[in-house]
């Protein structure tokens, strides 16, 4: 190895060593007392699609401000790791519209099987919003055996339900056919 691939190989560690201190950084304040704060660190960390984001923010369902919980939701489903599934499933009992809402669409974003069996009982919510985020993300899964369920929606009194029910069975269709 010559002088120059050894600096450069330095530049690179270092690089490396800075990430990893930023990270450690940014999951410390997933814990702020700072509401804005875990905020914008638990955005943060779903712009960088890392396991060590993904298991920071997983920890973070529990937190009582579901604010900051619908953002940490939010990331997990940017970041699209199956591993989120399970907890952000467990997450449900009890959690507001909007929680289960960004349950919805994290899992739609995943694209993982295990989330139908969720997505078809809060096709059920008494929540309009909640009722489309589910049937869009069973459209995002494509498992076609979903559509006698989404299709009941189509005479849901909320437009936005209607709307999103006939995407996802758009997108149901186009899958079997294509």
């Amino acid at each position: 190895m010559d002088i120059r691939e050894e600096d450069e190989m330095e530049i690179v560690q270092r690089r490396v060593l800075r990430e990893d201190r930023n990270m450690g950084i940014i999951i410390d304040q997933l814990t702020h007392v700072s509401i804005p704060y875990r905020i914008k660190a638990a955005t943060e960390l779903g712009k960088i699609h890392h396991p060590i984001a993904v298991s920071a923010l997983i920890r973070s369902l529990t937190d009582p401000e579901s604010d900051f919980v619908y953002v940490v939701i939010r990331s997990l489903g940017v970041i699209g790791d199956s591993s989120a599934v399970e907890p952000l499933i467990a997450t449900l009992p009890g959690a507001d519209r909007w929680v289960r809402k960004g349950i919805a669409s994290a899992l739609g974003e995943i694209r993982d099987p295990r989330g139908i069996p969720v997505l078809c009982d809060l096709l059920l919510d008494e929540r309009g919003e909640v009722r489309a985020a589910a049937a869009e993300a069973l459209g995002k899964i494509g498992n076609p055996s979903v559509a006698e369920q989404i299709r009941p929606l189509l005479d849901d009194p909320k437009d936005i339900v209607q709307d999103a029910a006939w995407e996802a069975l758009r997108t149901l269709s186009e899958r079997t056919e294509g």
